[in-house]
Order: structure tokens, then C-alpha cells, then sequence
């Protein structure tokens, strides 16, 4: 008999669960249960999906209950309806595939403002995307799956509220939002579009699910440059520090434990993300909501099995200086023949996940529901790499598919420090039964395969011109001057120097072990 990491959670947990009687809620960010009588009334809730089991208490475990199904991602709840803000772009379509062949009941809402920025950048998705009438059609075609859509902006509080009355959603993932830093740092108008559009869409996503599906989780995107790098070499834990951490100061000392880490974000839009996650936070300790917030490492790739069943199905795939990651970025620039790009000396240490792990992370948290009130960090990575080990990898991957490869070092347009410690701690998806399973060689020549066919390079062609970043945190409007152009192995890791360190256990008991199609 297999043991699932959600077994133990309970109706407590479940969105289902509609609460009744009188429930002593004290919570500081974290779900914290007190169950209390008023005049002799126990706390107790009533289930949407069982009717039948009248009033009782919330203790039925989801390996008893029947509306939760064993699979490889841990129990999922029945035909569970699940709501993703912004489905039309890279996450959101392709997470909405997934969902779909799990038998969720998939809806979705987007306004297409990323094909517009793109647009506005002079360049496209180079993997082919057709509008979202036909990639609907496409789904039900190749995979059977109906996905209700909705054009809607999510700073329309008023459309917003109908389809969620329509929805009834039991989880909400919020990929609603401009996604890019260099596009925050263009001038005074993209900066205060991307808080605008980022914060108060978020802030009022927040009060109408407080009104409307209070029981519902919101996973909201968020990401690790909220973090910052700290030069100290300070870990950064998942949200808050550990019970055990303290503070030092003047001979005296305080427990830090349970207290929010500090953050520094790297853009003006990394300080939106900030700022959602303060108003998420406090949402979550007012009125009850449960979230989680995943400080996501920077996704590369193009694979799924969803995804790759048909080409119509394919997720987009941009490679502007704008909206394009480093990862993805870079393997254009091999395909071009445009060496590629470090800024400074490469040594910047970041956090990265595949795209197919990324999607499995998100299908495990949608699985495992906060407690009301809980207000849960997740750190989203699967591995710690230098800028410049990135670019050989790539280079590397490239020499198989016949591409002499080139890498500059540049004029670095951000603020930032280019020679830093980086340490991670990232338990709360292993907790959940996530293992890593695409290695970044294995995603880069998944890339290579579907980014170096004909069609595709003719449309990296017409927009080579987008992929140089030219767009400088101090304001400035110019290229960057190139330092040095380098074959592959004259990239080396130096002696000493920082290493990432990336603390993920790998060893919990609840893991449904399935066969890796790779043996």
C-alpha cells in the first residue's frame, strides 16, 4: 500500500469544508487551530461534495475520505475546480494542460497583455501560439480537456467577481502579472504600470475571495529576487526564520523565530512582488484566506508531455531582453550565432527550475491545501547555478546539435552584485513529495531539438534584434560594451570563490515512488 504525503491532512484542510459553529482562530501569519465551545456548540462544518454527513467535526483524514484520489502527485480531490489568473501565458497555459489531464475542472481568465508587451518590444513567441479560441479547441481536440475561459482584466473587480460567483474555484493560481524586470526599469510609465497593474490587481484579488470563495487557496506567484543575494551569506529560509534563530545585539538576544525574513528586491518589479507578498500575508491573518506564496527560481524549457502531444499545444517561447530568462535567452543566441551574453563576469549565483518540475510542484501544493489562516512560503527551485556555468552548459549542449558557440562578458545594465553567496533552503515541496527530475543538460537539449527547427529559426531571425539587453537600471539608452568574447572552455569555476548551496532534503517517507521513464 502506498503512503501519500497528503494523507494526514484532514477536512480542516479541505475546500470543501464549509464552516459552522465557533471556531478561537489566533493566527500571526501561520494557521494556528483553537477549537472552542459557545453555549455547549462544538466547532463543526458541513461538506459541499457530502451532503449526506450533515454537521461533524473536521477530523476525517484525506486517505478516508473518498473524494480524495490516490495518484503519483499524492491524493487529489475529485473534478477539483481550480481558477488560473493570466492562462494564456508560459505558466498559465501549461499548467493549465496539466490540470486538465488530471481531471481538474480547469477555468481560466486573461486580458493577453503579454502579447501586447512582447509586441511593444518588436518581437513574438517564437514557438508558434494561436489565438486562445483555437488552443481551447486544440485541448478538447488532442487531450479531451474543457477549459472555461474568460477575457477579463484582473484590475476588473466587477468581471471578476461574476466569474468567480460562476467558478465557485477551490484553488486560485495568480500568474496574473508582468512578469519582468528589465520592463520595470524602461522608464516612469512601465514602472508604475507594473505596480499598478501587479499590487492593486493582487490587493483586490484578495478582498473579493474574501467575500466570495473565502475557502478557496490562492497559490500566488511571487519569486526569489525578493530576496535579494545577501552578501552576508544569511540563508534564505522560506518566508520566516526558523523557531531557533536569534538575534544578537548589545549583549542581549531575542528570538527571531516565526518573524519574516527580510527581503531586497532587485527591480521595481521584484518590489511588487514584496509588496504582494505583505498584503497576501496580511489577508491571510485578517480574514482567514489560506495561500501559498512560491518564491520561484527562474523557469527554463519547453517540455511537458502535455505540451508536447501536438504543436498546437505548445506554450510560448520568448527570447526578447524583456520576457526572455537567461536559460531560454541563451539558447536562441546559440541558434543565432550570437555569442552569449554575461553581464560582468558571470559569477551571479541564481536559483532555476525546469519547466516540467515546475508544473509538478504546482499540481503538489494544489494537492496539499493550507489551513485557514496559513500563510505558507515555498522556495521553488531545483538547483543553484553560477550565470557563467549556465552559459558553457548551454554552449556545451550546443557543440552536440552542430552550434559553435560563443560567450561575451558585457556591460552588466543592472545594479547588482555580480560575486555573492547564495544559500537556499527549500523544504517545504519535498515535504510535499517533490523530487526534481529533469536535469538542466536534459531540458537545455529539449530546447535545442524544438528551437532549432526551420520554421521556428526563421522567427528567431526577425527578432535577433530584441534579444540584446539595452535596457540599463540607471536609465541609461544604450548598448552595453562587450569585455571579452570566449570559447566555452576558457569558462571556468575558479578556485574558491562562492558555491550555491541549495538545502533540500530528499529523504521524506511520503513519496509515491513511481518508474523514471529514463531507465
Amino acid at each position: 500500500m502506498n503512503t501519500y504525503h497528503n494523507d494526514r491532512l484532514t477536512c480542516w484542510n479541505c475546500p470543501s469544508a464549509i464552516l459552522r459553529g465557533n471556531v478561537d482562530f489566533r493566527a500571526c501569519g501561520q494557521s494556528m487551530r483553537r477549537f472552542t465551545s459557545m453555549e455547549g456548540g462544538d466547532v463543526v462544518i458541513e461538506c459541499e461534495r457530502r451532503p449526506e454527513l450533515g454537521h461533524f467535526e473536521p477530523t476525517i483524514n484525506f486517505s478516508e475520505c473518498p473524494q480524495w484520489k490516490p495518484t503519483k502527485y499524492g491524493r487529489l480531490l475529485d473534478n477539483m475546480r481550480v481558477l488560473i489568473l493570466g492562462i494564456d501565458g508560459y505558466l498559465g497555459w501549461t499548467l493549465a494542460l496539466k490540470l486538465g489531464a488530471l481531471g481538474f475542472e480547469v477555468s481560466g481568465v486573461d486580458n493577453f497583455l503579454r502579447r501586447r508587451m512582447v509586441r511593444e518590444k518588436g518581437s513574438m513567441s517564437v514557438v508558434p501560439i494561436a489565438s486562445m479560441e483555437e488552443r481551447i479547441k486544440a485541448a478538447k481536440k488532442y487531450l479531451d480537456i474543457d477549459i472555461n475561459f474568460r477575457k477579463i482584466d484582473v484590475l476588473n473587480r466587477d468581471k471578476l467577481a461574476d466569474f468567480l460567483k460562476e467558478v465557485k474555484p477551490e484553488v486560485i493560481v495568480h500568474y496574473a502579472e508582468v512578469p519582468s524586470a528589465p520592463y520595470s526599469m524602461v522608464d516612469a510609465d512601465h514602472a508604475i504600470f507594473v505596480q499598478k497593474n501587479n499590487v492593486l490587481g493582487t490587493l483586490g484579488l484578495l478582498f473579493l475571495m474574501r467575500d466570495i470563495v473565502p475557502e478557496a487557496t490562492l497559490i500566488k506567484l511571487g519569486t526569489m529576487g525578493e530576496y535579494g543575494a545577501p552578501l552576508t551569506g544569511r540563508p534564505l529560509f522560506e518566508g520566516f526564520f526558523p523557531a531557533d534563530a536569534v538575534l544578537l545585539w548589545n549583549g542581549r538576544e531575542w528570538s527571531l523565530g516565526g518573524e519574516m525574513t527580510p527581503r531586497d528586491p532587485v527591480s521595481f518589479y521584484h518590489v511588487s512582488k514584496v509588496q504582494d507578498t505583505f498584503n497576501v500575508y496580511e489577508a491571510c491573518k485578517y480574514w482567514w484566506l489560506r495561500s501559498y506564496d512560491v518564491m520561484q527560481g527562474v523557469i527554463y524549457g519547453v517540455h511537458t508531455d502535455e505540451l508536447a502531444t501536438d504543436d498546437k499545444l505548445r506554450t510560448r517561447f520568448d527570447v526578447d531582453e524583456w520576457f526572455g530568462t537567461v536559460v531560454n535567452r541563451f539558447v536562441a543566441q546559440a541558434i543565432l550565432g550570437i555569442p552569449l551574453t554575461l553581464y560582468g563576469e558571470g559569477e551571479q549565483i541564481r536559483g532555476f527550475i525546469a519547466l516540467e518540475d515546475a508544473m509538478e510542484c504546482m499540481v503538489r501544493l494544489i494537492s496539499s491545501p493550507p489551513e485557514p489562516g496559513q500563510y505558507t512560503v515555498v522556495n521553488q527551485v531545483s538547483g543553484l547555478y553560477k550565470l557563467k556555468t549556465i552559459a558553457k552548459t548551454v554552449a556545451e549542449v550546443g557543440a552536440e546539435f552542430g552550434f559553435d558557440v560563443k560567450i561575451q562578458r558585457i556591460e552588466n545594465p543592472r545594479v547588482e552584485s555580480e560575486v555573492h553567496p547564495l544559500e537556499v533552503v527549500a523544504e517545504n515541496l519535498p515535504e510535499r513529495g517533490f523530487r526534481p527530475r529533469v536535469s538542466l543538460e536534459r531540458e537545455i537539449r529539449r530546447m535545442f531539438d524544438l528551437l532549432s527547427r526551420k520554421h521556428i529559426v526563421r522567427r528567431l531571425e526577425k527578432v535577433k534584434d530584441t534579444i540584446i539587453p539595452r535596457t540599463w537600471w540607471s536609465g541609461d539608452k544604450r548598448d552595453p560594451k562587450v569585455l571579452g568574447v570566449y570559447s566555452p572552455d576558457e569558462v571556468r569555476e575558479e578556485e574558491g570563490g562562492f558555491r550555491g548551496i541549495l538545502h533540500m532534503p530528499l529523504d521524506s517517507v511520503f513519496v509515491y515512488r513511481w518508474e523514471d521513464e529514463e531507465k
